[in-house]
């Protein structure tokens, strides 16, 4: 046998400035993209923000309202679910004794009540409004209309503030208002020339 031939390898480590400048360049990477994933999401809520502050001429800001008229809003939402509880159940809305009779706010007396508001409600057909007159102070109505009773439920709607779908499938548009004058009958949507603004939470 002849003698068998030996390669030699020398490893070299790398340079300390090749593994700094590797590191470096991922340390960039990692900036780079994390500032572009920041700047696009900052950029979508910001985006969302305005369009949730963009308010038309006859709407008014929850946040914009006084103590109280928060207070009466958030009430008046308590009072619609337990109304439309009722419609879903007995398939008639409910007159406004019987929800005082129960304590359901804003309906039943309430000793915070500065304003001295009386309850009554408005139908006529599938237009239903319940409607608080203060002694002073804005009025407000709690508006719903009802789909033809021979219309078919949209499965694929949204339910949102205006919005809102029964138990049995029903879908009702419905909305909370205020204005300086009171109701005498009922309208699905009050009258901007009369100052009626409707309430949103956007």
């Amino acid at each position: 046998m002849g003698d068998a031939q030996v390669r030699t390898v020398t490893v070299e480590s790398p340079s300390l400035w090749r593994e700094t400048g590797g590191v470096i360049r991922a340390l960039l990477h990692i900036v780079f993209w994390s500032a572009a994933i920041m700047f696009a999401t900052s950029g979508e809520a910001s985006s969302g923000e305005a369009r949730r502050t963009t308010l038309a001429v006859d709407e008014i800001a929850f946040r914009d309202l006084a103590g109280d008229g928060q207070r009466l809003y958030r009430t008046a939402l308590a009072g619609l679910t337990e109304a439309e509880d009722v419609r879903a159940r007995t398939g008639d809305w409910p007159a406004v004794e019987a929800l005082a009779a129960r304590r359901v706010p804003p309906f039943a007396p309430d000793p915070i009540d500065r304003a001295g508001y009386t309850w009554r409600l408005l139908r006529d057909g599938l237009l239903v409004n319940y409607v608080g007159t203060p002694a002073t102070g804005p009025t407000i109505a709690i508006v719903v209309v009802e789909p033809d009773r021979g219309m078919a439920t949209d499965p694929q709607a949204i339910i949102d503030e205006t919005h809102h779908k029964l138990r049995d499938g029903t879908l009702l548009h419905v909305s909370i208002w205020t204005g300086p004058k009171p109701l005498t009958s009922p309208v699905s949507t009050p009258a901007f020339e009369d100052g009626w603004r409707r309430i949103t939470m956007n």
